[in-house]
């Protein structure tokens, strides 16, 4: 494969300096901080243009099609480059001159990947030549990774004068909304954190059978029921196990009927009741039931319900069972690289994601069993990249008792408080209650 000239570079190069010059060169300082020098182009043709262009918006020379071509003239560049028929052609491209953004970042990528590419094949050539200078090598080649990181600093690097124009109107849209924090059904804890912002990634771990699932699930309806698009990764189980977990929360099915299948006429009329809400929960809620996700396919499927429904809040259950896209390594390691990706997937998109995690066994050995984020089971980076992190204090998931008092303790957040607070689990319904609650009013169809 011939890594100089990637697939549809040309095509990509030709649409943006047309969607330049159709633009009049007005794009133009949006495109220097992506395509500082010609070098960004593969073909010399367009190397000349851009550097004409480059040019003239210096001087603020008007761009269009009879002054570019004038200036290329001048030059001695024109029939070189085509002339004005060529130029014309450019032009000709219906596409919307709104892209040449994305565009000039796909032109960069192409670059550093043809940087890349001459760097591999200088280091084979030095490696059996016996009169290359190794050191000498080596500090060319960090200035290339040098040239390609600082492209990317720089393209994300802003003014505060920038800063603050979009600061302004977010503060603006945040008082008109009422604040971005995804809130729970437990006003407790919304008093403790502030709810779940936006781009945040929360930690809710706790030892197996103590109501991880069932505590994110009741996050995830309460928020589909306040029309908060909501997707869920569930890894452990189906979709219709997790149907059943609705069903006992709202309708209060008891979970042994989906063993047993011994429903009582009572329950039918509540399935069927439950069924015509759930399926109208269509624009707000998607479901993932496959058994192994990828921490690429994760960033992948939550940018297409970014774009396909709106996603504000994802579930991960749980994040120990995401597979890492490269093996290899310890298993603490692999564990960081899919935090590092699950965390750059929440600031990318913009949406919360809840991840469930496993406590280590040592916190049950304590006399208070009080968790501490190192107890959160193989990585610290869980620990580092995470924005808030929900423990659920062990309990004795042997017990016969229907309603349990459990404590939840908010051991890291960056963005608000940390403190404890406490629950009543009712495990028949899976509902974790703010108090001695017998239903959730909020639902507004639940039976009591």
């Amino acid at each position: 494969m011939n890594m100089s000239a990637p697939p549809n570079n040309m095509e990509l190069e030709r649409a943006l300096l047309g969607a330049v010059i159709r633009d009049n060169g007005r794009n133009v300082d949006d495109l220097i901080p992506i395509l500082k020098t010609p070098d960004h182009f593969y073909s010399p043709v367009h190397q000349n243009i851009w550097q004409t262009i480059l040019a003239m918006h210096r001087e603020q020379v008007p761009i269009d099609l009879v002054t570019l071509n004038d200036r290329l003239m001048k030059n001695g560049r024109s029939s070189e480059c085509g002339g004005a028929v060529f130029l014309a052609e450019l032009t000709s491209d219906i596409q919307p001159v709104s892209h040449a953004k994305g565009w000039a970042r796909d032109l960069q990528d192409y670059a550093r990947r043809r940087a890349m590419a001459r760097m591999g094949q200088q280091l084979i050539e030095h490696a059996y030549s016996p009169e290359a200078d190794p050191s000498q090598f080596a500090a060319s080649a960090q200035e290339i990774v040098d040239s390609v990181l600082e492209d990317r600093v720089n393209v994300s690097a802003q003014k505060p004068s920038e800063i603050i124009r979009g600061y302004m109107k977010y503060l603006e849209g945040l008082e008109s909304r009422g604040g971005d924090g995804i809130k729970t059904h437990l006003y407790k804890l919304n008093s403790i954190t502030g709810g779940f912002l936006p781009g945040e990634v929360v930690i809710l771990a706790g030892r197996p059978s103590n109501g991880k699932t069932a505590l994110a699930l009741n996050f995830s309806l309460y928020s589909v029921f306040s029309q908060v698009p909501v997707g869920i990764f569930s890894l452990e189980m189906m979709s219709y196990l997790l149907v059943n977990r609705y069903l006992s929360s709202t309708h209060g099915i008891n979970g042994m009927r989906f063993r047993d299948g011994k429903f009582t006429s009572e329950d039918w009329q509540n399935i069927y009741d439950f069924a015509q809400h759930f399926q109208g929960l269509d624009p707000w809620l998607r479901i993932w039931d496959r058994p192994s996700l990828s921490a690429s396919e994760l960033r992948a499927q939550c940018r297409r319900w970014k774009r396909e429904f709106g996603l504000r809040l994802a579930v991960v259950d749980y994040i120990q069972l995401v597979r890492p896209d490269t093996r290899g390594g310890s298993r603490e390691r692999e564990v960081a690289e899919i935090s590092r990706i699950v965390k750059e997937t929440a600031m990318d998109t913009g949406i919360t994601l809840v991840v469930l995690g496993q406590l280590n066994r040592e916190v049950e050995t304590r006399k208070n069993k009080i968790p501490l984020l190192s107890d959160l089971r193989e990585s610290g980076a869980i620990e580092q990249d995470a924005d808030q992190v929900i423990f659920i204090r062990p309990w004795n998931p042997k017990t016969t008792d229907d309603l349990v008092e459990v404590t939840l303790d908010v051991a890291k957040s960056r963005n608000s408080n940390t403190g404890s607070l406490e629950t009543m689990y009712r495990r028949r319904r899976l509902q974790f209650l703010n108090d001695n609650e017998k239903d959730w009013s909020w639902l507004g169809f639940a039976p009591a």
